[in-house]
């Protein structure tokens, strides 16, 4: 027969069990706003039977009920994917903002972006190419570059500033995750310790560190294997972060110089290494905020050195492209071979046809100081394409036989006319002076040049009737007035918006600055499209994991009804079964006193 008092001992685990589930439901419902909690429930099982003999047969009574496990509910399968796709999400939402940083930075279409001062700027050329003599137009082309020149060298100190930003972002990530995998490593030593006997379940050390683990899936890509003793080996890019057996290795960051080879970028590049090894930590692709911040800095097609390098680019075009059409042409003073960008070429100094300046285009990028630092540096201005043009005067002397004398090309041999002589013999032999009248020099074929120049006289020798030998012909070579010409300016302005250049990939500066705005555009668009799609996809499994882990306040409540009604109906047997034994063991023996 079963004991005596075995009842009593039902009814204590009855009563024990329905408190242990009624704590559990007030520790859920304490936790239903914290975050990372899983709802924890307690696993009732039936407790041993105790055996008892009734004849010749061995029965087994019940022995009640036991408390097997407090567990928290938790769908692994999911926390794996939403550490996949939270990896994703960070790398997208990192990306967007930095293309909507950049956005800011040239601020197109605006009154103040770069495409409005380019346009300014080529206006001020059409202006001038009307009356190149103009002193109020061509103060106007002086200002505009100045202007363009700040809003190119403004946009890149400003992806300087958002490269430096980037920088001291990736060393606060590299110290954050640093902390993450110490506190995952010192968990998953405790979880052991509480664990080790096998009976318990270290339920709130688990969600803190699975807490820790989601917080570093948003900065790293990682995979997470749990061995049969509960730690976490934690990899990220195929490398361990924290290993199973208490090891963790550290995370460091290691900056560049601006202008160190082979780059020579304009900024400083801080990069991720391991710091045992020193070694460049290569994230995975579109994965964490950590790699969004390096390739938003790093890439060229779509990064802060794409666009730098762009810059460059304008900058390359101006110094070389542009200053070679403005040094083709004069100024009123009637010299050329001076740039309009950069230094004055009149000094001496590099026409930047070879060489890439010491600090990149960007920097070298400037208005002709020549231009800028006085009024008369206006006149350097190169707005016509020569300095003068041929005058010619001609005279007949002792004969009415004229013989016709013309001239093509330009005259480049200085400000003081040139006196030219020809004579022609009945013969049609013909002989020319320059500026002195004895000294003749024959002409084969009836023309000659000029000094070597590239003007060319012609003269006929067939006249009507024949000239005698002593009739010459005099004409001046002069540098005229032309400085209204506008000519170079027209094609100084063409060179902006229509001339092909091999510097921009074999377009035109405003095609290729266009193209560079609406790739911009078409690239913030694309990041935020994936952004919004992927966070879809995580508020879906947030939720999902929410549907099995999160605390559902009307569950709870109707457990804790359940449960106290189990541990009142569990003391009022126990009552009965208390009266009964009293009965029992104090009224057994009375009869017949």
């Amino acid at each position: 027969m079963s004991s005596t008092f075995g009842g009593l001992n039902i009814l204590s685990r009855s009563l024990y069990a329905n408190q242990a589930s009624l704590e559990t439901v007030g520790h859920n419902i304490a936790n239903a706003g914290t975050d990372g909690y899983s709802r924890q429930r307690v696993n009732l099982v039936t407790a041993s039977p105790s055996g008892e003999v009734y004849g010749r047969n061995k029965n087994y009574s019940g022995s009640g009920v036991t408390v097997a496990s407090i567990t928290r509910a938790r769908d692994r399968f999911t926390d794996e994917q939403l550490w996949k796709e939270s990896s994703s999400l960070s790398y997208s939402q990192t990306s967007s903002d930095a293309l909507t940083k950049m956005e800011g930075v040239f601020t197109e279409p605006s009154e103040t972006g770069i495409q409005t001062v380019l346009n300014r700027f080529w206006t001020s050329w059409q202006t001038l190419s009307t009356d190149a003599s103009d002193s109020g137009a061509r103060t106007a082309v002086a200002q505009q570059g100045v202007a363009l020149v700040n809003a190119v060298k403004h946009a890149a100190e400003q992806l300087r500033d958002t490269a430096a930003n980037i920088n001291a972002e990736v060393v606060a990530s590299v110290d954050k995750i640093n902390q993450i995998t110490d506190s995952i490593n010192k968990l998953n030593e405790q979880i052991y310790f509480t664990e080790f006997s096998g009976t318990n379940n270290a339920n709130d050390l688990r969600d803190s560190r699975d807490l820790l683990v989601d917080e570093l899936s948003t900065l790293v890509d990682i995979s997470v294997k749990e061995d049969s003793t509960g730690r976490y080996t934690i990899q990220t890019s195929g490398l361990t972060l924290v290993d199973a057996k208490g090891y963790c290795n550290k995370l460091s960051t290691e900056t560049t110089a601006k202008n160190t080879p082979p780059d020579n970028l304009s900024y400083d590049v801080t990069n991720v290494v391991f710091v045992n090894s020193g070694d460049v930590v290569n994230f995975a692709d579109g994965k964490g905020e950590l790699k969004g911040l390096l390739d938003s800095r790093d890439s060229s097609t779509k990064g802060i050195k794409g666009y730098m390098n762009n810059l460059e680019k304008v900058s390359q075009f101006l110094l070389q492209d542009f200053n070679a059409v403005h040094r083709s042409g004069y100024g009123t003073d009637n010299t050329n071979g001076r740039n309009f960008f950069g230094d004055g070429n009149a000094a001496g100094n590099t026409d930047y046809t070879l060489v890439t300046p010491t600090g990149g285009w960007i920097n070298a990028l400037q208005v002709n100081t020549d231009i800028t630092d006085s009024t008369s540096g206006l006149a350097i201005i190169a707005a016509k394409t020569t300095f003068s043009l041929v005058s010619a005067v001609t005279a007949d002397e002792g004969n009415t036989g004229k013989a016709t004398v013309s001239a093509t090309g330009t005259y480049t041999g200085g400000a003081t006319p040139q006196n030219v002589k020809v004579r022609v013999d009945s013969s049609g032999n013909v002989e020319y002076s320059i500026d002195d009248g004895t000294t003749y020099t024959s002409a084969p074929s009836g023309s000659f040049t000029v000094l070597g120049m590239s003007i060319n006289i012609a003269v006929d020798t067939t006249p009507t009737p024949a000239p005698a030998a002593t009739d010459t012909y005099d004409f001046t070579l002069s540098t005229g007035d032309n400085n209204a010409s506008g000519d170079n300016a027209i094609l100084l302005g063409n060179c902006l918006k229509t001339k092909l250049s091999s510097t921009l990939g074999n377009v035109s500066l405003d095609s290729f600055y266009s193209a560079m705005i609406s790739t911009l555009g078409i690239q913030s668009q694309d990041a935020q499209r994936l952004n919004t799609n992927q966070k879809t996809v995580v508020d879906q499994l947030t939720n999902l994991r929410a549907s099995t882990s999160g605390v559902n306040m009307d569950e709870e409540m109707t457990d804790m009804i359940r449960f106290q009604k189990g541990y009142n109906a569990s003391a009022r047997v126990l009552t009965a079964m208390d009266e009964m034994l009293d009965k029992l063991i104090n009224g057994t023996g009375m009869v017949g006193r």
